[in-house]
């Protein structure tokens, strides 16, 4: 599973829809105090896209690594009950310091520099022909361990990581999820005069043959990454006719952006804060913290 617009499919699913009943997708609420601020962390400039997946994988490690360590923290507090010990006010303080340091939901906002990224169905599929083929249109590419096959990214795209732990969240399933960022696309679409509708396709469409949002998740203990991206200004390649990979796995189907729905220029940054109010929105997270980054340095 992964992000962006795709070749063929982001998800490591399949190339249709794989939330059968939206209608139950209706409302969530944080259940964790930590959960009701959103973090975003919009990257004005371009980015490598290895960068911007080496500044995800620090933000995703945090919540993984603070969920193993509150699960031995559970452990040792049943063990203690077991053997009716108490834990003093010190130990007490520390745990309720502790457990205040869970991290918050973060987007991680990008731009990336030209680039097509292959998932783990091309390992062993692609040929260096194809590479070449693929590297002739003037973009580089990264062979990556996420699900999916062929995407691309470029200037002007709005690539959006989620960084959320689903447990944060009553009843959030990753179902739901992907249905929620359907919609806060689809709103944040409408803020600029843009049609978007949800197809039988996973992804926003702005008719049945023509795709302008991609959405495609990780999940690991319950936190995502990777997500959605959104074609705002960007040149859309004309990959199937040039290298003859379909889009999506989908023959027939192309891509547009906002720019050429409405015939004027749209600046990725404004798309970017308009999702994370939209998705706030659809999560009932009530408090937004933003900030705008030209990088961000990472070990």
């Amino acid at each position: 599973m992964t992000t962006t617009n795709c070749l063929r499919r982001a998800f490591s699913t399949t190339g249709r829809r794989f939330t059968s009943d939206g209608s139950k997708c209706l409302k969530f609420t944080p259940n964790k105090p930590s959960a009701t601020t959103l973090r975003h962390l919009n990257f004005t400039k371009p980015l490598s896209y290895t960068k911007g997946q080496l500044i995800q994988e620090q933000f995703k490690e945090a919540n993984v690594e603070f969920k193993k360590m509150m699960r031995k923290i559970g452990a040792k507090k049943r063990e203690m009950d077991s053997k009716n010990l108490v834990m003093n006010d010190y130990e007490a303080e520390l745990l309720t310091n502790i457990v205040s340091m869970k991290p918050s939901p973060t987007l991680l906002s990008f731009q990336f520099e030209p680039v097509l990224t292959g998932g783990r169905r091309e390992k062993n599929r692609l040929t260096s022909d194809d590479i070449s083929k693929l590297e002739s249109m003037g973009y580089d590419f990264v062979q990556t361990n996420r699900g999916g096959e062929i995407t691309f990214h470029n200037n002007g795209q709005l690539v959006v990581y989620p960084i959320f732990d689903l447990q944060d969240f009553d009843h959030l399933t990753i179902r739901c999820f992907v249905s929620k960022l359907e919609d806060a696309i689809i709103e944040t679409l409408k803020k600029f005069g843009v049609h978007g509708k949800k197809t039988s396709n996973t992804g926003v469409w702005v008719d049945d043959a023509t795709k302008i949002s991609s959405i495609g998740l990780s999940v690991s203990r319950s936190v995502t990454s990777h997500g959605v991206s959104i074609n705002v200004c960007n040149e859309i390649p004309q990959l199937e006719q040039t290298t003859g990979f379909v889009f999506c796995g989908l023959p027939g189907k192309t891509q547009t952006s906002m720019s050429l729905q409405l015939g004027e220029d749209v600046k990725v940054d404004d798309v970017s804060k308009e999702f994370a109010r939209q998705l706030a929105k659809q999560l009932n997270i009530q408090t937004i913290e933003s900030i705008d980054l030209e990088d961000l340095e990472v070990d």
